[in-house]
């Protein structure tokens, strides 16, 4: 049997399902005592009342738009660091939780300014990496012995409450930014960038469909990690509108364009009534 076709089997995840949930257990136990989770801790409410922008990579993103922000909260995430050429901004927050990207970026995420970094630490405790200014996120989610196979937009979703206890997974590095801010006190939160068109989608049965005229990034380029599973992400941004609808929290999708429609749209220049949109 080949690896891809273990991976893939029910019957072996069944079986294997109650000896990885002790080790899952193990790690998890083992985060809440660390460091990490601590700090995390003195983070809940830090920003309560204020507003925030999470910012996506998507290719309506400008550099003139985040100079606009220069003196806001901010989350971003990923390959954000390719506009710095173009812009002074530099956001507050920064969050990676896919371990792919992380393996092999690591080491020069630790050159550029990006803020306070949260990093995804789990199964794979590699992600002990000695960097300033980063914290360690435990993700409450299994992608290898998770039973998903043809029902990839049925994942259980919700939003964590507990950060230093661990982060929901959304199947988008935008939902952890989310429940950063929600823990944080953030009453006012403004998507941008967050265009939610990907070059490569994986949909509810597993297959693959790849559109080449898409732009997964601002910077024209498209990564193997920007493959989405598009129902999921679509449910993730879902439940994160019904909780903050739930809990008296605003938050707006201020992107230029893009496929997002969950969130009720705002321009994004009446955010700055005292600045002029260059032209």
């Amino acid at each position: 049997m080949s690896f891809k076709m273990w991976k893939s089997s029910r019957l072996i995840r069944f079986f294997a399902l109650p000896f990885m949930n002790i080790i899952k257990n193990y790690d998890h136990q083992r985060y809440l005592c660390s460091p990490d989770s601590w700090y995390l801790k003195t983070l809940k409410g830090v920003h309560i009342g204020k507003r925030c922008f999470i910012i996506g990579n998507g290719p309506s993103l400008r550099a003139k738009d985040l100079d606009k922000i220069k003196d806001e909260y901010a989350f971003a995430a990923n390959r954000i660091y390719e506009i710095f050429n173009q812009t002074d901004w530099r956001p507050q927050y920064y969050m990676a939780t896919d371990k792919s990207f992380i393996k092999d970026n690591y080491q020069k995420l630790q050159y550029y300014d990006l803020g306070h970094m949260f990093l995804r630490t789990g199964e794979n405790a590699a992600l002990d990496y000695p960097m300033e200014k980063m914290t360690r996120i435990f993700m409450d989610y299994d992608s290898f012995f998770r039973v998903y196979k043809n029902d990839n937009n049925n994942w259980t979703i919700y939003v964590s409450e507990d950060v230093s206890n661990h982060i929901a997974e959304g199947a988008t590095v935008t939902f952890a930014n989310i429940q950063m801010a929600l823990y944080m006190g953030f009453s006012e939160i403004y998507l941008l960038g967050v265009d939610f068109s990907y070059s490569v989608v994986v949909d509810k049965n597993g297959n693959i469909h790849n559109d080449p005229t898409v732009k997964d990034y601002f910077s024209g380029k498209n990564y193997n990690t920007t493959s989405q599973i598009y129902e999921s992400t679509l449910r993730a941004y879902q439940i994160a509108k019904e909780y903050c609808d739930n809990h008296n929290i605003k938050i707006y999708n201020a992107t230029r364009g893009g496929k997002l429609e969950v969130f009720e749209r705002v321009d994004f220049d009446t955010l700055f009534p005292n600045n002029e949109e260059e032209k």
